[in-house]
């Protein structure tokens, strides 16, 4: 009899996270589901939105390469750092406090995860028959552009923000529907 023998397999490896074109094509189908993007409009709308990143964002801060410590005054450096940290993993301590000690002594502060709120103007052409309605398909646009980029978002609208809607001609689109049917008064 022959004993079964156990396989290890590799974990999966994570899906690459999707490209700014990628959104971008999402976000226009999600717009004019049944219309091609105009040509040239990813390109130029990808260019863009990385130009304008590479304009605004900080430049990544260089990491000093891991040196052993052999002056006395860096080990009790890296030894305080080190066990603030830990007692921030282990709750001990609240990471704004163990930051503020370590900026006292002149210490690289603690990474933290950061939730950031961006309010980003994003001007949307839509077919709606009033004003709160083009915002309400704007806003479901938005949403579903997101949600299918799979991207760790959450969407908090209010409505005090709606920013502008300006009106335009017919939507000939609009005219292969039929006439929507009188709600029934009560």
């Amino acid at each position: 009899m022959t004993e079964p023998t156990a396989s290890i397999a590799a974990p999966p490896t994570p899906a690459p996270p999707p490209t700014l074109e990628s959104v971008l094509r999402h976000a226009w189908d999600a717009f004019h589901p049944t219309q091609p993007a105009p040509l040239g409009w990813l390109t130029h709308t990808a260019t863009q939105v990385q130009a304008y990143l590479h304009e605004h964002q900080p430049a990544p801060q260089a990491q000093p390469p891991a040196v052993e410590l052999t002056d006395p005054s860096a080990q009790l450096g890296a030894h305080v750092w080190s066990a603030l940290r830990d007692a921030v993993a282990e709750h001990d301590i609240d990471v704004d406090a163990a930051n503020r000690v370590l900026h006292a002594v002149d210490l690289p502060l603690l990474p933290r995860r950061w939730q950031v709120r961006l309010a980003l103007p994003i001007l949307i052409e839509v077919t709606a028959t009033s004003r709160e309605d083009a915002f309400d398909t704007a806003e479901a646009a938005v949403e579903t552009a997101l949600t299918n980029a799979e991207l760790d978002v959450h969407i908090e609208w209010d409505g005090r923000e709606r920013d502008d809607a300006n009106p335009g001609d017919l939507d000939p689109t609009a005219a292969e529907h039929t006439y929507p049917s009188p709600s029934p008064a009560t």
